[in-house]
């Protein structure tokens, strides 16, 4: 049964220090991983400044390359109303503008059809063509109101050019100081070659997903014009960015498709949130392991093993640690010594001897009071020593209910043999003002009750 029980409590002890363990590395593990979430959100909210200064440069690039081409078609504009509608140096002015690699050509549309193109080389089948009665005629006339320039597309030309294109209305003054259309300037800037500008290769070489979008007015859509080769996941978190060109509303928007798990560095954070936690956990293990080992080495220093109670040394350490918190306060020590118990060792053996102290320590603890300190002297002798408001007759009837309940031995163990016990009183201050004292006093009233008891035996024996 011993083995059993000794079974039990390192098996209790095992689940205690695992659910210990279990318990904090769970706990620091959920703290570290909501710091982690935050880093990570941080490392997030960093990245996408990083993207809004990128797109912001790229935009900025990309609006001013463009902005600067389409302007020229005002020189083009400029050449007709100084010649008063009529086309003079037409080539020489278009040379001189198509400075720009993004330049695919121009061309002017007296009525809206074209009748000069620069460079004319590979683009012959634009001439006479009407812009007006074009696939995208419906914008160049949309267009006629306006003095400013429009842009369209990109769009593929009748050549088989793709092309971004802009145009100006222009307008003559007549005699009158009226305004009549006179036809358009026309610019068309090659696509996708004029995006260079804003290096998109970069974003691709740093893992990012882009789009560049327009808004068809047809189908009141945002239609991509430009995107990169890693498809752009609009669940994931990206930025977008208006790109205002002109008449032209077109959207630049980016994103890394990095996810959170396929980033080496939040990996990184969650394996050293593990690591600290596994850490933390080892350290309260410890901390609780030698807490207990504390623990257990007081009670081998301070205790009784055999029995619980405290030893000589833990009765001392106790009340001297009571005498420092209320040095005034009274208190009763009983000294119980066991009668004939000498008697039992020879006759049943020193492990039947063992669980009559046991039995005898546990019945005395039951009727005594929660805040009394037990002791074990040493041997057969023990002190009980009483704190709380018990009169002397209500300890003397829970001493006489001990007695009772001791007079029936252990007969399940084979002792049916009575316990019986003699007690010794002294009460703090009346009896004795040291510890030493009262012990002395209770001795001395323990042995006269011892023989009385003799006494009665022989009177009872005659």
């Amino acid at each position: 049964m011993a083995s059993d029980r000794h079974s039990s409590k390192t098996t209790f002890d095992a689940v205690r220090k695992s659910r210990t363990f279990l318990g904090v590395f769970t706990v620091s593990l959920c703290c570290c991983l909501v710091a982690v979430f935050f880093l990570v959100q941080r490392r997030v909210q960093v990245e996408f400044s990083r993207l809004e200064n990128m797109i912001l440069a790229q935009r900025d690039d990309l609006r001013a390359e463009l902005t600067g081409l389409l302007f020229k078609t005002r020189a083009l504009a400029a050449l007709v109303v100084q010649n008063d509608g009529h086309v003079a140096g037409f080539d020489e002015v278009a040379k001189f503008l198509a400075n720009s690699k993004s330049i695919d050509i121009f061309a002017l549309a007296p009525g809206g059809v074209i009748s000069h193109v620069y460079p004319l080389k590979g683009h012959e089948s634009l001439l006479g063509m009407n812009l007006f009665d074009s696939p995208f005629g419906g914008a160049f006339i949309a267009s006629q109101g306006n003095d400013g320039i429009s842009v369209f597309g990109p769009l593929q030309l009748p050549d088989g050019t793709n092309a971004l294109l802009g145009g100006l209305p222009v307008f003559l003054t007549n005699a009158k100081g009226q305004n009549r259309l006179w036809g358009l300037a026309v610019i068309a800037l090659k696509f996708p070659q004029l995006l260079d500008v804003a290096d998109l290769d970069l974003l691709e070489e740093q893992g990012l997903s882009y789009e560049i979008l327009r808004y068809d007015p047809q189908t009141k859509q945002r239609v991509p014009i430009s995107a990169s080769d890693r498809p752009f996941d609009e669940h994931a978190p990206h930025l977008n960015m208006a790109i205002q060109i002109f008449d032209a509303n077109w959207q630049f928007r980016i994103s890394s498709n990095e996810a959170w798990h396929e980033s080496f560095e939040n990996w990184l954070y969650i394996f050293f949130a593990a690591v600290l936690s596994l850490l933390l956990a080892s350290l309260a293990q410890k901390n609780r392991d030698l807490a207990e080992a504390h623990h257990r080495l007081e009670e081998m220093v301070y205790k009784d093993t055999l029995t619980g109670a405290l030893n000589r040394r833990g009765l001392f350490y106790t009340m001297t640690a009571r005498a420092a918190e209320a040095q005034d306060k009274k208190f009763i020590l009983y000294y119980l010594d066991l009668d004939r118990f000498k008697d039992v060792n020879d006759t049943y053996g020193h492990k039947a001897g063992d669980r009559v102290l046991q039995h005898f320590a546990s019945v005395i603890q039951s009727v005594a009071p929660p805040d009394s300190v037990f002791a074990r002297m040493g041997g057969d002798e023990f002190i009980l020593v009483l704190f709380s408001a018990y009169t002397e007759a209500q300890m003397t009837a829970a001493l006489d209910k001990a007695a009772a309940t001791l007079a029936n031995g252990l007969p399940d163990e084979g002792l049916a043999v009575p316990i019986i016990f003699s007690v010794g009183r002294a009460g703090y201050p009346e009896n004795g003002k040291t510890l030493d004292e009262l012990l002395s006093r209770a001795d001395r009233a323990m042995y006269l009750d011892k023989e009385r008891r003799r006494q009665h035996t022989r009177q009872v024996a005659r």
